[in-house]
């Protein structure tokens, strides 16, 4: 299942569209960005987040089991707690370079999520953030990380490797929590 977003003038996510394997149509009204909006909407499998908006709540799409493709636009600047919590297909992501936070336990338990690109201007990474992504194998950060949670990436794949540049403080977090670390 798909989804088509529409926002309003302020960035407010007012309805989602949902089109199902065969072509039809449901239409929905949600709660603007805030909590848990798509939580547990188990058919959705890919949603492209439309320009204008800025935030990703708290649980946004948690649970989404079925969730494997996510595009998130320019634009925005924090990604919730458990914004994507339990999307076990989710394989991989991208980040923005627009985004600055990365919520507790955003990306948590997406078993199927092999690669994280953190694109530009993320400066925090929250608790367990990454944790459980057990195929997780690369992720990759800018120079701008100041801070990573506990446990942001624990019980990852034990071949997880964390690019960025040399000195950063993600090479800190690496070199202390004993995480393979590869320069860019």
């Amino acid at each position: 299942m798909a989804a088509k977003f529409t926002i309003n003038e302020n960035g407010v996510l007012e309805k989602a569209e949902f089109m199902d394997e065969t072509g039809v149509i449901t239409t929905d009204t949600v709660r603007g960005t805030g909590e848990r909006e798509f939580c547990d909407y188990s058919l959705l499998t890919s949603a492209t987040i439309p320009n204008g908006v800025t935030g990703i709540g708290d649980g946004a799409f948690a649970g989404c089991d079925w969730l494997a493709g996510v595009t998130i636009p320019d634009g925005v600047t924090d990604i919730g707690n458990r914004a994507f919590y339990d999307c076990y297909s989710l394989a991989s992501v991208t980040i923005p370079a627009s985004v600055v936070s990365i919520g507790n336990e955003a990306f948590a338990d997406c078993n199927q999520m092999d690669s994280a690109v953190l694109l530009g201007g993320v400066t925090s990474i929250g608790y367990r953030a990454f944790a459980w992504c057990e195929s997780l194998t690369s992720a990759i950060m800018p120079a701008s990380v100041t801070y990573i949670g506990e446990e942001a990436f624990a019980w990852c794949s034990k071949d997880l490797i964390i690019c960025s540049t040399a000195g950063s403080y993600a090479e800190l977090y690496a070199a202390g929590n004993g995480i393979a670390f590869s320069t860019i």
